[in-house]
């Protein structure tokens, strides 16, 4: 089964999840990282930055000034291979990136009716341009269903596969089974092959984030699950052969840098 099948099942598992609330286990193994309601589970990236996250009913505000800047965010947990949704919504001009593993960036960024670049919303920051532009204009949600599989390593700690990607926007296939040449601008290390946190880039402007699921996959384990009828969408996909739920760890929200 390839991988562009394999982001729609991400899609259509997410139909139910995103309008239950519930979570782990309930939602056929996807985690919802952002309760929508305080920084559990999430940590500053530099933790002498400035705090500009807050969460106000259900999404997560990233605000920058001219005068004060962001910084960085990032999961506590770690993950390996992959589904991920998110929603996003830039400002005019905005700019911001989705970091697997904190190492690579799919970018986020104002690119609405602008030509295709390797810096444009939806784009492997500095290794691909995306097949369309799918972007929404500046102001409007959007979204992006992200298959993620991370690079394998030997005996040796040697990468004898390199990650590899596919990524939904809007629901348009923009990134089709790319091979990653590496880690991205502004990773935080360049452990390929390790797990790493999600991290949500916010030194470069105002921009908000919500609907923020991720769903681990068994590395040793084929997805095999058959494309739902539409009678069942509403009920999650099962959890891969071999599969646990995996939980965020609990930490105290991040405190206001005074």
């Amino acid at each position: 089964m390839g991988m562009r099948k394999l982001c729609w099942l991400a899609v259509v598992a997410l139909v139910c999840v995103l309008a239950s609330g519930v979570s782990g286990a309930e939602m056929g193994g996807w985690i919802r990282l952002f309760n929508g309601k305080d920084l559990e589970g999430w940590r500053l990236r530099n933790l002498d930055g400035r705090q500009s996250w807050s969460p106000v009913a259900g999404v997560l505000h990233n605000v920058t000034t001219r005068d004060a800047g962001g910084t960085d965010i990032c999961t506590v947990e770690k993950f390996g291979d992959c589904q991920l949704h998110v929603e996003f919504k830039v400002p005019k001009g905005g700019n911001s990136g989705v970091y697997l593993q904190g190492r690579y960036e799919v970018q986020v960024a104002d690119s609405y009716e602008q030509g295709k670049s390797a810096g444009m919303c939806g784009a492997i920051y500095g290794q691909a341009v995306p097949k369309v532009n799918a972007s929404k204009p500046p102001g409007e949600w959007q979204s992006y269903d992200i298959l993620f599989r991370q690079a394998r390593l030997n005996e040796k700690g040697e990468v004898v596969k390199k990650a590899r990607i596919s990524v939904l926007h809007n629901d348009k296939m923009i990134i089709d089974d790319l091979e990653l040449d590496g880690v991205t601008g502004g990773a935080l290390d360049n452990k390929d092959g390790t797990p790493g946190p999600l991290m949500l880039q916010g030194d470069h402007s105002s921009v908000d984030y919500r609907n923020i699921l991720l769903r681990p996959l068994d590395p040793q384990a084929a997805i095999v699950e058959p494309l739902p009828p539409p009678d069942v969408l509403l009920k999650p996909l099962p959890l891969l052969p071999g599969m646990k739920p995996v939980q965020p760890k609990t930490i105290e929200p991040l405190p206001a840098k005074r």
